[in-house]
């Protein structure tokens, strides 16, 4: 399945924002049992401090190229927002931003996974304007996911398409005029999951937690079968809220958001978490390892859906 070596990345992102003063970066080589190749899992962590926002990249190391990400914020507790993860051709950029009454200090952390530059096609899409959804081309699968945000909107949802055709980006009610959310691809060489052949496919695993009113929650997606290469390299989350006796037409507001969506370093896992906006009060007080942080804006039921994907590339 040759194409030629592509490496193209489009340009549409708001993802220009203050730089770290501070990046520690580690990386990690995973070499697959049987394979041809090998799978390059890097991450890189911003300084931790109040500053306000602040992005990181995590970069491919010499002839590597990009094929998923993720991001998470340390010590965020419902007081900063997971806002961008930029895929490029070899590195990804990950950003976050607190909100004003947030005072403790945080950090931003970004993966890149990466795989030798093989010759293989690898392109990143970028959702058209008006548009929430970016779409691999009809000879391409969706590798790895990323997302840009407009400043102080929440994100609800990343989810990759169970066919592997792109991914879709949601986010809390916002108002009217402002720019919408961006939706990025990474496209990789490989096959649809509804192919009709024999042979590595594309496959999305997904686990929802349970339904609560705790905050903040986490939940393992974990690939279905140990005898199955593991190489999972897209990421992907989603927040639902409940109906309840108060709110029978719930809609996802600012109140509850992810802020994690995360590989492991040897392919098998992919951890995404939600929390409740949380009040100056109960911020400070989650930080200093008090109770876990309550909802700003109410105790509605609500549930987070983790997302991974595996291409089959490696």
């Amino acid at each position: 399945m040759s194409r030629g070596t592509t490496l193209g990345t489009s340009t549409r992102s708001r993802c220009a924002v203050a730089a770290t003063a501070a990046v520690v970066a580690v990386a990690a080589t995973l070499v697959l049992p049987g394979a041809a190749r090998a799978a390059y899992r890097h991450r890189a962590e911003s300084a931790h401090d109040t500053t306000s926002p602040k992005s990181v990249t995590a970069t491919c190391g010499p002839g590597e190229v990009l094929v998923g990400a993720g991001g998470r914020i340390r010590n965020g507790n419902g007081g900063v927002r997971l806002a961008a993860i930029v895929p490029g051709t070899t590195s990804v950029v990950v950003r976050g931003e607190a909100y004003p009454d947030y005072a403790e200090p945080w950090s931003v952390m970004a993966a890149a996974i990466c795989a030798s530059d093989d010759g293989q096609t690898r392109i990143v899409r970028v959702s058209p304007t008006g548009s929430r959804t970016a779409t691999c081309p009809a000879d391409l699968v969706l590798g790895g996911t990323g997302f840009d945000l407009p400043a102080g909107v929440p994100l609800t949802g990343l989810v990759p398409d169970a066919d592997g055709a792109g991914v879709t980006v949601r986010t809390a009610l916002q108002p009217l005029g402002t720019p919408g959310p961006v939706a990025y691809a990474v496209c990789v060489e490989g096959y649809r999951a509804s192919w009709g052949g024999v042979g590595a496919r594309y496959k999305r695993f997904a686990t929802t937690g349970p339904v609560g009113t705790s905050s903040p929650r986490t939940v393992t997606v974990q690939r279905q079968w140990e005898w199955e290469v593991p190489s999972m390299s897209g990421v992907g989350g989603e927040v639902v809220v409940l109906p309840g006796p108060a709110d029978p037409f719930p809609t996802n507001t600012s109140a509850i958001f992810i802020d994690a969506m995360m590989p492991n370093d040897d392919g098998t896992q992919v951890t995404v978490g939600a929390v409740h906006r949380a009040t100056a009060a109960t911020a400070g007080r989650s930080a200093r390892g008090g109770r876990p942080v309550r909802a700003a804006a109410g105790d509605g039921l609500w549930s987070v859906t983790g997302y991974g994907t595996d291409h089959d590339i490696y």
